[in-house]
């Protein structure tokens, strides 16, 4: 478990050198546990029956913050009901109205940027992204709430931190001084301010509702097929503030990360933003979501026997599709060490089967398009309208909650804004 947490790159690839590509695992009390690099095997974990591969009982830790209803914990019939309902503010279509807003808080954060000295892009990227996804899941509220939730929201995913903080046997309040106390009290807080929106939604006219997702949820009426209840609306905002939250700060991190390590993908873009085609841009950032995943794993829980990869695996034993390692396979992605955007241009495409920085099948993550869509606008404002250098060496991937992230924070120089006649950046060797 020590090994999990302090180094699980190290861990995985150390692992699948010893024992192949399906490995036991023993993490703190899941004593039955496998993680799964088998591309096949994976993606029979992950497409199968819902019903015998189950993801809520493997998202237990989370049950006292996010609630019975997120869409992380529920299963079957109701883990469909609640996709089916929040789909729709999350379809390309409604995705494409939040860029001029996304960019507008891009544009706006790069302006306090300093010059001439380091500085980590993964802090004002989570700032992008907090303000991004509480505008687009709570929409407009008072700027006295906007304010408290884009800093808790934060706050609870920086005492999260923290390995004791969510594990169940360290679940004691203790007075708010433990960990988990700490949580819970910053959890407490959120739900005040969305109890109250919520209210305050359920009570709007048509021609008053914004373009939020909660507004779209508080809509329907008890008697209404797409009704949910108060308590269900909000813990699945809380899942979307937290997950649209980390995820994109740390593969925006990751994307200026790889980008200003390659010089020639950098200049590449910069010509294409000008040409109206979005191609290779979206071809950098899946080429940097397979490189570097922001979650390393995924996990189902088997309901039924099992034989995968030659192994039988009983009911109750819980399997890791191992994304990291898939992604890193070089019969999967050859010369899976380079950053190589063109094999996302090149037939054939990596499959959807390999290519899972999302997961698949049903548990697929209903924000991928949201996700896509707003790391592409950022990193476009930002080229296009900052010349910044980093230091030529990659940084380490380290854990940061349970996704992966930058070392060092993407840590870049601003040496001058476009268009200003400062100096272009100086090419640095491509790793």
């Amino acid at each position: 478990m020590r090994q999990w947490f302090r180094d699980p790159v190290g861990f995985m690839e150390r692992n699948r050198e010893r024992h192949g590509s399906i490995f036991r695992v023993k993490l703190g009390s899941l004593k039955r546990c496998a993680f799964v690099a088998d591309p096949d095997a994976a993606w029979t974990v992950l497409s199968g029956d819902p019903s015998s591969y189950r993801m809520g009982p493997t998202n237990q830790i989370f049950r006292p913050v996010l609630g019975e209803n997120s869409l992380f914990l529920l299963d079957g019939e109701q883990h469909k009901h609640h996709r089916r309902l929040m789909t729709p503010a999350f379809h390309p279509r409604t995705v494409r109205g939040y860029g001029g807003l996304i960019e507008e808080i891009a544009a706006r954060e790069m302006a306090a940027w300093p010059t001439e000295q380091p500085f980590p892009l993964q802090q004002p990227m989570r700032r992008i992204t907090t303000e991004s996804i509480v505008r687009i899941v709570v929409g407009v509220c008072s700027p006295e709430r906007d304010s408290q939730i884009r800093r808790l929201v934060p706050e609870m995913l920086e005492i999260a931190e923290n390995p004791l903080a969510l594990m169940p046997q360290f679940q004691r309040e203790l007075g708010g001084r433990s960990p988990f106390g700490r949580v819970m009290n910053v959890t407490r807080q959120i739900d005040e301010i969305l109890f109250d929106e919520i209210g305050l939604r359920r009570n709007l006219r048509l021609d008053e509702r914004g373009a939020d997702v909660l507004s779209a949820l508080a809509a329907p009426k008890p008697h209404e097929d797409g009704f949910m209840t108060d308590r269900e609306i909000r813990d699945e905002l809380l899942t979307m503030l937290i997950a649209g939250h980390e995820t994109t700060a740390n593969a925006l991190a990751w994307s200026f990360e790889r980008i200003l390590r390659h010089p020639v993908v950098h200049d590449r873009l910069l010509a294409e933003f000008g040409s109206g085609d979005d191609g290779y841009l979206d071809a950098v950032v899946r080429e940097t979501l397979r490189q570097r995943p922001i979650l390393p794993i995924t996990a189902r829980r088997l309901t039924v026997d099992a034989e995968l990869g030659g192994f039988e695996f009983p009911r109750g034993w819980t399997l890791m599709p191992c994304i990291y390692l898939i992604h890193q396979d070089p019969e999967v992605f050859p010369e899976p060490d380079r950053f190589r955007p063109e094999r996302f241009l090149e037939d054939p495409k990596p499959s959807s089967r390999v290519w899972l920085p999302f997961g698949a099948g049903s548990r697929h993550c209903v924000g991928s398009h949201l996700a896509l869509m707003t790391i592409k606008s950022v990193i476009r404002v930002v080229l296009s309208r900052a010349v910044l250098e980093a230091d030529p060496e990659p940084e380490p991937i380290v854990r940061n909650n349970m996704t992966l992230a930058p070392g060092l924070g993407a840590t870049a120089v601003l040496r001058g804004r476009r268009g200003t006649g400062l100096r272009r950046r100086q090419p640095a060797p491509a790793r």
